[in-house]
């Protein structure tokens, strides 16, 4: 039986919230559910839980480590004796896993990359918290000797500079990155990366920052007992932001054919979701702190290593992708890189998609695959 949906109580707590019943006390949400919409849900969790298929983790090459950080290249796509472009690193947030940009054999962004001319690699941050050399990891280490030392090793393979695309937060720390290892990145990519924390835009998406702002006090403490951030914290964090989306989803999910394509997606989807994975604490302290509450990153104070990091020292070319229905990254704190970098280096695709499919969504291909292929090889 699968683990997920994770944390089922807070999930639930969310969903009984708006039933009928109790409106007088989730006064602030907007929508409502009855007792049968409740019930469906329900439903459609225990069809999850339950459904027998178990998604193919594509095979991969382990090509270059360090500590719990590695580099992977797809099994079936292993290096000839020559090469015919400069290498692409993919760097995934750290809150979830990586093979979400390796999802399956139909949504995987590193094969369609691959399928398609590019020398895709997939950076892979491991369980950092599993491992006692890399528990006590700063962001100086994370950014300097893990994510630099991944892109000097390529550059290095090729006799080439690198050309990088972070997703998420991984975007954020690609900025910083740039500080330390500028003379090996080519072209930069941020897809959905967050930069101005104090941005408002017609999405939800600044509702992730007032939450995380109000969450700050009683994980901050926990973070300083534990020295990490447990993955149970932050799911329940994104749980109180999306009780609609869980609500809606499910439901959905129990409409499905179980054994079609459709709910297999969804349930590998689903599990990625669920795969836990812990923060280191001076991670998790200096993303919640610098980012989040001080805002440091837009307002060029963010100091990683003794180095202020600042989005203009980026003189290379830039292609940011920003969607205006991204409900945990707001349209407008992806656009703030465009608006410290040079305009004349920078250019954006705009898809009409949420944060999750940018990258596996029905649209990914149309939307946001393609349109950054197509800048790849301009």
């Amino acid at each position: 039986m699968r683990k997920g949906l994770h944390p089922l109580s807070v999930h639930l707590g969310l969903a009984a919230a708006k039933s009928k019943e109790i409106q007088d006390y989730a006064s602030s949400f907007q929508l409502s559910y009855s007792k049968e919409q409740i019930t469906e849900m329900v439903r459609g969790i225990k069809l999850y839980q339950g459904n027998d298929y178990e998604p193919h983790r594509l095979k991969t090459n382990i090509i270059w480590k360090s500590g719990t950080v590695k580099i992977l290249e797809p099994f079936e796509c292993i290096r000839s004796g020559s090469v015919s472009s400069k290498p692409l690193l993919l760097v995934p947030s750290l809150i979830n896993k990586s093979y979400i940009l390796d999802l399956s054999e139909k949504r995987s962004l590193l094969r369609w990359l691959r399928s398609n001319g590019v020398n895709a690699y997939l950076l892979d941050w491991g369980d950092l918290t599993h491992d006692e050399a890399s528990k006590n990891i700063s962001m100086n280490d994370l950014v300097e000797l893990k994510l630099c030392g991944a892109i000097k090793y390529l550059a290095d393979m090729y006799s080439s500079q690198v050309d990088v695309l972070g997703y998420c937060m991984g975007g954020t720390l690609l900025v910083a990155a740039h500080k330390f290892a500028n003379e090996y990145i080519d072209r930069m990519i941020f897809l959905a990366s967050p930069w101005d924390f104090n941005s408002h835009s017609s999405s939800s998406g600044d509702n992730l920052v007032r939450a995380v702002r109000i969450w700050a006090p009683l994980v901050l403490p926990a973070i300083e007992d534990k020295n990490i951030l447990p993955s149970s914290y932050v799911q329940a964090l994104f749980a109180s932001l999306g009780s609609d989306d869980a609500i809606q989803k499910f439901i959905r999910f129990a409409s499905l054919d179980q054994n079609s394509e459709e709910a297999q997606f969804f349930v590998s989807v689903e599990d990625w979701l669920n795969d836990e994975v812990d923060i280191p604490g001076s991670i998790a302290k200096s993303c919640i702190e610098d980012w989040f509450i001080k805002n440091l990153t837009f307002n060029n104070k963010w100091a990683v290593g003794g180095e202020c990091i600042c989005a203009a020292d980026i003189k290379t070319d830039v292609l940011i992708v920003a969607s205006k229905k991204d409900c945990l990254v707001p349209y407008d704190s992806a656009l703030a890189l465009k608006k410290q970098i040079s305009s004349s280096k920078s250019s954006i695709i705009e898809p009409s998609t949420g944060h999750i499919g940018l990258i596996v969504g029905n649209n990914a291909v149309g939307q946001v695959w393609t349109p950054m292929l197509s800048w790849l090889k301009s």
